[in-house]
Parts: C-alpha cells; structure tokens; sequence
C-alpha cells in the first residue's frame, strides 16, 4: 500500500486536532504553491459557481468550510498517486477527473439527498484509487487484464477477482482505512459499483455512493477516462437513477453539461 501523500497527511492531522489554530491549516497549504493554486481554482470557479470570488485561502476556508477545504486539498494532494508513465496510469486520472465532474453535476441534479457537493467530487475523484494500487503492484498482470477488459463487456471487478482474489473496491477500502479516511470515503471506494446500504445507517453515505455511481456511468457512456464508450456496462441505469430521484430523461442534459465542463476541468487539475 503507497503512503499518504505528506500534504494530505499534514492537512488531515492539523483538521483532525481540536487545538489546532486556522492559521496552522492556512499555513500547511499555503507552503505548497500548486496546491494553493488548484485549490483557490477549484473553488472558485470549477466546481461552485455562482459563489463570489475566492482569491485567499482564508477566503476558501470562510466560504467553503474547513472539512471542504480540507477534502479539496486531500483530492488534489492524492494525485501523487496517480503519477505514472504508463497509458493505464494516464487513463484512471483522466477517468477520475471525468468522475468527479459528472459527480458533482448528478449532485446538483438529485434532490433526494442533501450532500455536500465537494464530498460527491471527492468521493469519486477516489472512487477507483484501487485500481491504481493493483497497477502499481502487478502492472503486467494489470496490463493483460486492462486489454481484457477493452475486448468484452466484463466488469472489471469480476475479471481482477479472477486474477488475484479480489478487486479494486476491496483494495480502495483497505487503502483509505490504513489512511484513516472517513467511513464515507471507505463506503464509496468499498460499494461504488453495488451500493449496499451502510452499516451506519447514514444517508449521506448511502446518498454518495449512489451519486458516484451514476457519475461512472455517466463516464460509460461517453468513455471518458476511458479507451471507448462503454455504454453496455451501465446496465442498472433505470434504477440507479429511481433512487437518486431523477429520471431516465435527465440523463441527456447531465451528459451534455458534462461534455462542456469536463474540458475545462481537466485543463485546471493539470495546470
């Protein structure tokens, strides 16, 4: 298992510590110059707008929350993760980006769960993180698989299952437990594809987990993040979209907001 990026790991104990000032947190990001930038890009303008300008880190954390903040700055501090030369590498960022856009437009769509539209991007910028860990580990026998996965229709989770015993979802949730994510992250990594209720009973976990899941289909359809479209793997779409409250309609005007952000998003998560 990688260890946490040193940034996220900074920000996560300052946040999780009861006698830590504000200024300590503004202090951790604003040492580190591409963070600051993202961040303050983010939550200006990618993600929530409409919302006035935001040029400060002080400002971000008045407007946005410090858990918002703090889970921004855990996304983008997560993609040293991501980093890698390899085609595969490349495409779960790209696919992760794509997510979390989608996420944060079905989040806004659906009125049957309140949630925070940063956590819905967060959860599934993450939501794959597995399927980089198995990369990095075994990236012969993730290559081999990768090129299966493209010549059928077979979800990836069953074809890993095959090759080692278990599957990106069972690795994303053993990963983000050692990292002492919160029990929303460890429920999305864990259920993303199945959306078993949560053992807590939160439907703010519950509600996640199905939002980053039509996210990913979303994802399907136009293959962003990926080789191809793969519509077919979107198969429980009807009802997936019944217990977000939306209907099959509302598909069509979420791709097409999605199509025009994706871009936009992409280019300031590489910038």
């Amino acid at each position: 298992m990688p260890a946490m990026p040193h940034v996220a790991a900074k920000i996560m104990s300052l946040v999780s510590n009861p006698y830590s000032k504000m200024s300590d947190i503004q202090d951790a990001i604003s040492a580190d110059q591409a963070l600051t930038s993202r961040i303050l890009k983010m939550s200006s303008s990618v993600f929530f707008k409409g919302r006035r300008e935001i040029s400060t880190i002080t400002d971000a954390i008045m407007m946005l929350g410090l858990d918002s903040v703090k889970n921004i700055a855990i996304a983008i501090a997560t993609k040293e993760i991501y980093k890698g030369n390899d085609p595969i590498a490349e495409k779960l960022w790209e696919h992760a980006i794509a997510a979390s856009v989608a996420a944060s437009i079905v989040a806004k769509k659906q009125d049957k769960f309140r949630i925070n539209i940063e956590s819905a991007v967060v959860g599934a910028l993450l939501h794959d993180i597995g399927k980089v860990v198995l990369n990095m580990n075994f990236p012969d026998k993730y290559r081999l698989l990768d090129k299966k996965f493209y010549e059928g229709t077979v979800p990836a989770t069953r074809l890993e299952t095959e090759v080692f015993g278990f599957n990106h979802c069972d690795v994303g949730a053993e990963l983000f437990k050692e990292w002492k994510f919160s029990a929303e992250l460890i429920h999305i990594v864990k259920n993303h594809h199945l959306c078993v209720p949560p053992n807590t009973g939160e439907d703010v976990e519950e509600g996640l987990c199905e939002i980053v899941n039509i996210a990913d289909c979303l994802c399907q359809i136009l293959g962003a993040g990926l080789m191809e479209p793969m519509p077919d793997l979107c198969t429980d779409r009807d009802k997936q979209l019944k217990r977000l409250g939306l209907k099959t309609e509302d598909i069509e005007s979420m791709l097409d907001e999605f199509e025009e952000r994706f871009i936009e998003v992409k280019l300031s998560f590489m910038a």
